[in-house]
């Protein structure tokens, strides 16, 4: 069985199970009715119940949040591209002058990485108290690992300060940038550790960017013909843009 078919035997397993236990309870509740005519009883077993839906309706969205976000990263690696020949993005040291050319500004710089943004309306959904922060890290150092604690910090102030100005975002779109000198099986393994969380009310998007020197092209784990979202379309059009 192939991981996206598990990954769909899954997510339709988790939503029947949810499903037969509404039923149970809801049948429940009707028998309660129709045999029960003491009210003091009844009335524990309706606000039992309602309690039970809550918690049921909280948990099952979580679980089922997980699994349509683990399909997504499944089809993405079910239908990879190919690398990325580089264009734009000669060096590490000319990168400041290819971001500010696609209009964003450098938040953070120092001798480990850069951060430069830009933050836009949402003009996807074209809900204009919305915002979609579009972050890229560039990191440095060739040793450095993609996620560090640091960048994280960063993201966050910079967050704060968009809320700070008013500005509501809730789309991140973050890509991290290193070069690398050889694509072992760890390079692969870290390159290929990306992040695509969506729930109704936010999207948080990461992808790791290996820029091979020797062969003059960016590794990424990406889809030109999968997109879970025209998010995740419009952060691969933007790396594009850069590299």
């Amino acid at each position: 069985m192939s991981d996206i078919k598990k990954i769909n035997r899954q997510f339709l397993i988790a939503l029947l199970s949810f499903i037969g236990i509404v039923i149970l309870l809801v049948v429940g509740d009707l028998l309660a009715y129709l045999l029960i005519e003491n009210a003091n009883i009844t009335y524990p077993i309706y606000l039992s119940t309602l309690l039970g839906l809550l918690f049921l309706t909280a948990h099952y969205q979580n679980t089922l949040d997980q699994i349509t976000n683990m399909s997504y990263l499944i089809k993405i690696r079910a239908n990879e591209a190919k690398p990325l020949n580089i264009l734009n993005l000669k060096s590490i040291d000319a990168a400041g002058a290819v971001f500010r050319k696609n209009g964003y500004e450098c938040f953070f710089s120092d001798n480990t990485y850069s951060l430069y943004y830009r933050i836009d309306y949402d003009h996807i959904k074209k809900i204009f108290r919305n915002y979609i922060l579009t972050i890229f890290i560039v990191l440095k150092n060739k040793n450095a690992e993609f996620y560090l604690e640091r960048v994280d910090t960063e993201v966050n102030k910079l967050r704060d300060q968009q809320f700070k100005a008013k500005k509501r975002v809730t789309h991140l779109i973050i890509s991290q940038i290193k070069e690398i000198d050889t694509l072992d099986d760890h390079t692969k393994e870290a390159i290929k550790e990306i992040v695509f969380i969506r729930t109704k009310r936010f999207l948080i998007s990461t992808i790791n960017i290996g820029l091979h020197r020797s062969s003059q092209q960016a590794v990424m784990l990406y889809s030109d013909t999968y997109s879970p979202s025209l998010y995740y379309k419009y952060q691969i059009e933007e790396i594009k843009k850069i590299i």
